[in-house]
């Protein structure tokens, strides 16, 4: 996966990234026309394996004896500076999947719930799971040549052929990127010495589509190629792109292409955006997007990376991008023989078993109707929503921004609970009465049939089970020039905050619900340059009202907590303001959160 610069540059990128003028509009216009058909699998999928396997896998993060302790340790070749011939030399003997290997992949993908699933066919190293016939794959006088597959057989078509015959649909991962062909671009090479010779992209270009051709022809229907990574510079035509996307048309007319052979994780120039170990707060409205992350914090195999994420941990997860109209396409990352790692193995069962039990509130499911729940997360099917909660609320009553008429209420799981409507609110919807137990402790679902399609109440905070009022960038209505949510970081890393406050005449309004009036304790999150504080931002809600003048936080992206003192919230919908009384500088502030607690 991607890392250093070119995850800073690919988190920047910007979710309607413009398409490159090099690259004919005609071949995305055709490739976009039948999106929805082809599309249709896979909407009601959403939940993948995605499986790092290749010539990294037997260093499991060390190198001569030595733990590198980063998160990617598919790119230990990187790490460890290993020109290609030595790397090949060490690790190539060591490459032995067993015979049934992918066999065991498949049983734990379907065991998960899991609908298809994508294996690396070729990683940044260069070297092929599939059986290659380019003549630079096999042989070469780098590294012999790329294909690694054990004599007499093909690590892909086993993979393949062992998804399919569960009854997953099996696609595949390919490096846009090469460190080891001589005509491939230089783009975050290892630091060994290269040869200074000119290097010939269009002889890479070639060599890049025959192998794209050769996964396109040989190895069955595919659900889609999952190409990897652009940066602002290489990206489109420097890939030529248009001459792939008619191949694939050509060859495979069904499947999918990810975004990634244009910059940008959000970019809309694919079938589906990549959002990388991280889940975009209001999911990617008007795209089909998918997460791909990790069990513990690598990709590839790691013999000392121990922080695995056990099951409930995984569910939540699922439960949080499929809420958002997403896609979880979740890592295994196998030993050289083929071995998915026991703790992996422990997670992925159990969320099968979760699966077994509530997965009609995944497959198939729409994005929940909700912008977001204080006690867990929702999805949609027709007239039923599933409440999928993560915090079973202390008072037994379960508060739900909808209205319509209840037909029925069941707990997915138990045949003996039953459920109420306690009271129905124009102010803050249905109170459903839990008077049951909930059946897991990381996610208990509520199938809540209605009679008519339910009617979600405009969206306000509520408070959460401690009653405090959190207030979220993303949650805000946004009045004025260049005041924004912001961005920041990369991958697992990313954040988001009120930034760009240029326009002092800008301001931020949280709409809010409570159902009782009370005082709070307001928490700013904040951050300024120091050489811009000294502006007053003033934060209002009905007749009270709170003044601060900016600290100095040390930069931008320095932030710190400032109490700003009691603000009185009365019962129902309402308002927050915050708005700027006086700019000192070049903005006025980042905000990160305001947090109102309960006095």
């Amino acid at each position: 996966m991607l890392t250093l610069a070119s995850l800073l540059l690919a988190a920047l990128a910007s979710p309607t990234c413009a398409l490159p003028q090099s690259e004919p509009a005609a071949v995305l216009a055709q490739w976009s026309a039948d999106r929805d058909a082809r599309m249709a699998w896979w909407r009601e999928a959403r939940f993948g394996m995605f499986v790092h396997f290749g010539l990294y896998s037997p260093a499991g993060g060390e190198w001569d004896g030595k733990v590198y302790p980063q998160h990617y340790a598919e790119w230990i070749q990187h790490w460890a500076a290993v020109p290609c011939r030595e790397y090949a030399r060490q690790m190539k003997p060591r490459f032995q999947p067993t015979p049934g290997f992918a066999d065991a992949w498949a049983e734990l993908a379907a065991d998960a719930g899991m609908r298809y699933a994508v294996m690396t066919s070729k990683h940044h190293d260069g070297f092929t799971l599939f059986n290659s016939k380019q003549p630079y794959s096999l042989a070469n006088d780098i590294a012999g040549g790329t294909n690694i597959s054990p004599e007499g057989r093909d690590a892909a078509r086993e993979f393949a052929d062992a998804m399919r015959a569960r009854g997953l649909r099996p696609g595949f991962y390919y490096s846009l990127l090469d460190w080891q062909h001589p005509d491939a671009y230089e783009m975050a090479l290892p630091d060994y010495p290269k040869s200074p010779r000119a290097r010939d992209h269009a002889q890479y270009k070639a060599y890049m589509r025959g192998h794209v051709e050769e996964l396109l022809s040989g190895y069955g229907e595919l659900a889609t190629i999952w190409f990897d990574y652009s940066d602002p510079t290489r990206q489109g035509e420097a890939w030529g792109a248009s001459d792939l996307l008619s191949l694939l048309r050509a060859k495979q007319p069904k499947i999918l292409v990810n975004n990634r052979l244009y910059f940008g994780l959000e970019n809309k120039l694919g079938d589906y955006g990549t959002p990388e170990k991280y889940v975009p707060p209001t999911g990617l409205p008007g795209m089909d997007w998918e997460v791909n992350h990790t069990l513990n914090e690598s990709y590839g195999f790691s013999a000392h990376d121990a922080h695995w994420k056990d099951t409930g941990t995984v569910v939540r997860l699922l439960c949080d991008i499929v809420s958002k109209g997403g896609n979880l396409l979740l890592n295994i990352g196998p030993d050289a023989q083929g071995r998915v790692p026991a703790q992996a193995q422990r997670t992925l069962r159990g969320v099968g078993a979760w699966m077994k039990v509530n997965g009609e509130a995944v497959w198939g499911t729409q994005a929940s109707p909700f912008v977001r729940l204080p006690w867990g997360r929702a999805t949609r099917k027709g007239n039923t929503l599933y409440l999928m909660v993560f915090d079973w609320p202390s008072d037994d009553l379960l508060r739900v921004p909808v209205q319509g008429d209840v037909k029925s209420i069941s707990l997915l799981g138990s045949e003996e609970a039953l459920f109420a409507v306690e009271e129905s609110s124009a102010t803050t919807g249905l109170a459903l009465a839990l008077l049951g137990e909930p059946v897991d402790k990381a996610c208990s679902v509520l199938r809540v049939e209605f009679s008519a399609e339910p009617r979600a109440l405009p969206f306000a905070v509520v408070p959460a089970s401690d009653g405090a009022l959190t207030l979220l960038p993303h949650d805000a209505n946004l009045s004025g020039h260049s005041l924004r949510v912001e961005q920041v970081g990369a991958i697992e890393d990313v954040r988001y905050n009120l930034g760009y406050w240029l326009d002092a005449s800008a301001f931020a309004t949280w709409p809010v619900a409570v159902e009782e009036s009370g005082s709070y304790r307001v928490l700013a999150e904040l951050a300024c340059k120091d050489d811009s504080a000294g502006s007053k931002l003033a934060l209002a809600c009905g007749a009270s009202r709170l003044e601060l003048d900016v600290p100095a936080t040390g930069g931008w992206q320095q932030y710190r907590t400032v109490e700003l003192g009691a603000l009185l919230v009365p019962a129902g919908r309402g308002e927050i303001t915050l708005r700027a009384l006086k700019k000192t500088g070049e903005a006025v502030v980042n905000v990160r959160s305001l947090r109102l607690v309960p006095r």
